[in-house]
């Protein structure tokens, strides 16, 4: 078997490249070629496959280690990106947030005649909402038997509430109503306004 630590003449080198380019064309090569990368096997073998593996660990450890810090610069910058909104949305957000305050403000007083005035605003509220969210018909009783209960899981409560308003508008301060009731109407609206994310 031919040593690849030997010294070789001009002619063995040359002799090598031409079996290499042959092996290369045709798929075919001499017993010299053979004899010279089984013998470097032979003697390096051992060495060639522990420096494979230590590579191949180095470079798996490298790889977790870049998608672990991609994954982590992502994570930072998902966290931080918030959703843009325009001018008119901040507008239109503020003036409901305004409204609903009002209503909160008025439930919590002491006064049945504001307690009234808090439903009464809560329904012109409902219109509002409905409209926006595509509900046609003349007036709310319209729009809300033109609704889907599949799409609108708190038909009952806006119907509730929008008759007990109904009867406020018609008797006026004639109708009377408990704080407690009052309380449950506006929840009634509550339940509503988030199933639409209203407020």
């Amino acid at each position: 078997m031919i040593d690849p630590l030997h010294s070789y003449d001009p002619f063995d080198i040359l002799n090598l490249i031409y079996e290499l380019i042959r092996y290369l064309i045709t798929g075919q090569g001499s017993s010299f070629l053979s004899d010279y990368f089984l013998g470097f096997y032979g003697r390096y073998g051992y060495f060639l496959i522990l420096s494979s593996l230590f590579l191949s660990s180095v470079l798996v450890i490298f790889i977790a280690y870049v998608i672990f810090r991609v994954h982590g610069v992502y994570s930072k910058q998902r966290k931080s990106l918030k959703p843009v909104q325009s001018t008119e949305e901040e507008k239109e957000e503020a003036v409901k947030n305004e409204k609903w305050k009002i209503i909160a403000e008025h439930i919590e007083s002491e006064n049945p005649n504001d307690w009234r005035l808090a439903i009464l605003e809560a329904d012109i509220a409902l219109g509002e909402m409905l409209d926006k969210s595509g509900y046609r018909g003349e007036g709310i009783g319209e729009q809300l038997k033109s609704a889907d209960k599949s799409d609108f899981t708190t038909i009952d409560d806006a119907w509730e509430a929008h008759k007990i308003r109904n009867s406020i508008a018609h008797e006026g301060a004639s109708f009377m109503i408990t704080e407690r009731e009052a309380k449950r109407v506006i929840g009634l609206y509550k339940k509503v306004f988030e199933e639409f994310d209203y407020i």
